[in-house]
C-alpha cells in the first residue's frame, strides 16, 4: 500500500488555549511536531489483517491553520498583536510551501450579559440582572475549517486528515465527511498536545 497523503488541520484558536496558554511556551514547531511525532505515532490498519499503513504529509500543502488576528483593542497585553504576527511569520518562513493560513476574524462588540450573583450563583440567569459587557468571537474560523476540510476529502486531494481542536461544533461536519467520503480521519484534542 502506498503512503497515506495525509493534511493536518489546525484550529489555531483551540490549540493555543488547549495546550500552550498556561505554559512558558508561546510558539510551537507545528511541523515538526506532525512529521517527528505525531504522524510515526499513528497506527492505521486499512483492514484488519492488513499491515500498518505509512503515513506521509501531503507534499503541497502539509497543514492549514486556522486562526485570526487579534483586535489590537480586545489583545490581553500590548504586545499580544506583535508577538501573534511574529509567530505567524516565522511559521510561514521555516515551513515554506507546506503550510498555509486560512484567516478568520474577530468580532468586538457591547452586549448585555446576565450576572451571576455572588450569594445564589444557582439563580438562574433569567432572574438575574443584566450588566452590559464587551463581546470578542471569533469569526469564520470553524466554517473555514470544516469547509477546507470536507472539500479536500471528498475531492480526494487527501488520503487522511488530521483534525486538531476541541470545538465539538464541527461533529456535524465531520459525519457529513466520514459518510460520504473514504478518507481517514484522526481526530486530536488540543488539550492533548503536550509541548516538550
Amino acid at each position: 500500500m502506498s503512503a497515506l497523503r495525509t493534511r493536518v488541520y489546525i484550529d489555531g484558536y483551540n490549540l493555543y488555549y488547549g495546550c500552550l496558554r498556561k505554559t512558558a511556551f508561546k510558539w510551537l514547531d507545528v511541523l515538526t511536531l506532525f512529521e517527528t511525532q505525531i504522524l510515526p505515532s499513528i497506527l492505521y490498519r486499512p483492514a484488519p489483517d492488513a499491515a500498518p499503513a505509512t503515513m506521509t504529509l501531503h507534499p503541497d500543502c502539509a497543514i492549514k491553520y486556522f486562526t485570526a488576528k487579534v483586535i489590537e483593542s480586545a489583545a490581553k497585553g500590548e504586545g499580544s498583536v506583535s508577538s501573534r504576527a511574529q509567530y505567524h511569520n516565522a511559521l510561514t518562513t521555516h515551513c515554506g510551501g507546506k503550510l498555509s493560513f486560512v484567516m478568520g476574524h474577530y468580532s468586538l462588540h457591547k452586549a448585555n450579559q446576565h450576572i451571576v450573583p455572588a450569594d445564589d450563583p444557582k439563580r438562574w440567569p433569567r432572574d438575574c440582572a443584566k450588566i452590559q459587557v464587551w463581546k470578542l468571537e471569533e469569526k469564520q474560523s470553524d466554517v473555514n475549517l470544516a469547509l477546507h476540510l470536507y472539500d479536500d476529502a471528498v475531492s480526494g486531494d487527501v488520503d487522511q486528515v488530521v483534525l486538531v481542536t476541541n470545538d465539538t461544533d464541527l461533529t456535524p461536519a465531520l459525519e457529513m465527511l466520514q459518510a460520504r467520503s473514504s478518507c481517514s480521519l484522526r481526530y486530536l484534542n488540543g488539550d492533548a498536545i503536550v509541548p516538550s
